[in-house]
């Protein structure tokens, strides 16, 4: 037998009963990820076949906040990208390069941020993964992302200089650990941030399908909190460093309330930012051939 045989009767013949559920589902995350991979591999594949007909995603402006900086928004010369590990909007290579094509068209530089360390609380979400398990597991999702898709920011960056860092960088700086601690005490003592955390938190575990409900609700918020909180404090560390304008495709409502001014409670630089929700829409078909 060849080695691909090989490695299918092992498969075929291996008792998974001896493995336990938290192993299980690792194997799980792993396999769905080498999944996306080769979707990725085989979109560049069929890309570059013949009468293979290629669906593109063309960005436009969705929403501006704050709202009276729609028109003005062209004075600001350097944005940030978020990339939300998990979300469907950063499977689709389309939707992605959608996104970097509209950038480069409108910034001269562009943080890409891979929030790699936050997705670790997903993951203990939607997986129940705990500690350094799911910290490893979102790293390695993170470094993956990045090995992914370099080319396609690469490919852009003629029109805009892309530079790529983590969250799991962010984290390691001073800033971030003080504005995370005023964050966290402006929750338990204020009433309206903390209903705002609560809103996020809400929308963050109901858009999830995979939680199981037997799940224990207080270890989900906490998570939900610690998320926003986290989220908040690195966005105040990269605001206060000038990087004021955030592209992301979708709209986050309570991103979006700060920057109109809703809690004037949070830290200066939170305040001063510019949300740019975009709309993806995906184009004609176009073939290899025309």
């Amino acid at each position: 037998m060849n080695s691909r045989s090989d490695r299918e009767t092992i498969i075929e013949n291996f008792d998974w009963n001896q493995l336990s559920l938290e192993q299980l589902k690792l194997i799980q995350s792993r396999i769905n990820q080498a999944i996306d991979l080769k979707r990725n591999e085989l979109y560049l594949t069929n890309s570059n076949t013949k009468n293979t007909l290629i669906y593109q995603y063309k960005a436009s402006i969705y929403k501006v906040s704050p709202v009276h900086l729609r028109s003005s928004l062209s004075k600001y010369q350097k944005c940030i990208f978020g990339i939300s590990l998990g979300s469907k909007n950063f499977l689709n290579r389309g939707r992605i390069e959608g996104c970097i094509k509209w950038i480069s068209e409108h910034f001269n530089a562009c943080l890409v941020l891979v929030t790699d360390s936050i997705y670790r609380l997903t993951i203990e979400v939607r997986e129940g993964f705990k500690g350094d398990e799911a910290w490893s597991e979102a790293i390695r999702t993170g470094e993956q992302f990045i090995n992914q898709n370099y080319s396609l920011f690469e490919q852009y960056s003629g029109n805009c200089q892309f530079q790529l860092k983590t969250t799991s960088e962010i984290e390691k700086r001073s800033d971030f650990k003080t504005y995370y601690e005023e964050l966290e005490k402006l929750y338990k003592k204020n009433e309206s941030f903390h209903g705002l955390v609560n809103l996020f938190v809400q929308q963050y575990l109901n858009r999830d399908q995979q939680v199981e409900t037997s799940q224990v609700d207080e270890l989900r918020q906490h998570l939900g909190i610690t998320y926003f909180l986290e989220e908040c404090a690195i966005n105040a560390c990269l605001s206060e460093q000038g990087w004021q304008v955030a592209v992301y495709p979708g709209s986050i409502k309570t991103f979006e309330d700060i920057s109109e001014g809703l809690h004037p409670e949070v830290p200066l630089p939170l305040k001063q930012m510019v949300w740019v929700s975009l709309r993806l829409k995906k184009s004609n078909a176009k073939s290899d051939k025309e």
